[in-house]
């Protein structure tokens, strides 16, 4: 019997042994796991929180840049105006110019506009004081020194075209007012305006 007690306690001895074994190695391989947890969890942190501060700084770019893309549009917008404003003063300024100037302008701009001399010059309601009867007898005069039939008839406009003249015939109708031709010539203008303005 002394030899199967001595067998029976070799055997326990022997798995316990082996049952330490395991434990121990089961101990390493969860500490290995749970290592390899923390840094997973770490790394993914870490990856969370780049991703956040990446997000974040395309978020301020994008709100930097719309804030600049804002601020200029209001600026173009600003400078427009002033634009605008220069060319519609310029229309007031000519406008405003006294009567002997501005019918010396107005005759200049119609004799090189009339082909026959039998049009209908038409004028807005605000000149009708400036550019009358006389100032056509006149500009027939110079017409006929310049071989034309010097027959100009003179018209008021319904239409307010801000100073100027619309020439009629039955062929043909010339808008000279001065909001006409600011607007033809504005784009050639704008550029120089713009210089003026904003050097």
């Amino acid at each position: 019997m002394a030899g199967a007690e001595s067998l029976i306690s070799k055997i326990v001895q022997d798995s316990e042994e082996k049952a330490q074994e395991i434990q121990v190695k089961a101990d390493e391989e969860v500490a290995k796991i749970l290592e390899k947890a923390k840094a997973d969890a770490k790394e993914a942190a870490r990856l969370i929180e780049n991703k956040a501060k990446a997000k974040a700084e395309e978020s301020h770019a994008r709100a930097l840049t719309m804030a600049g893309l804002e601020s200029r549009k209001e600026i173009l917008s600003e400078k427009q105006n002033q634009i605008d404003k220069a060319f519609m003063g310029a229309v007031e300024e000519i406008a405003a110019f006294p009567k002997g100037e501005y019918q010396e302008i107005i005759m200049k701009m119609l004799l090189e506009a009339v082909e026959s001399g039998e049009e209908t010059f038409s004028v807005s309601p605000g000149d009708e004081k400036r550019l009358d009867d006389e100032f056509i007898q006149k500009a027939n005069e110079e017409l006929k020194k310049q071989g034309k039939k010097g027959e100009l008839k003179l018209a008021v406009d319904k239409d307010d075209f801000g100073g100027g003249f619309v020439l009629k015939s039955a062929q043909y109708r010339i808008n000279s007012s001065f909001n006409s031709i600011i607007k033809m010539q504005r784009d050639e203008l704008e550029p120089e305006v713009a210089e003026i303005l904003f050097q």
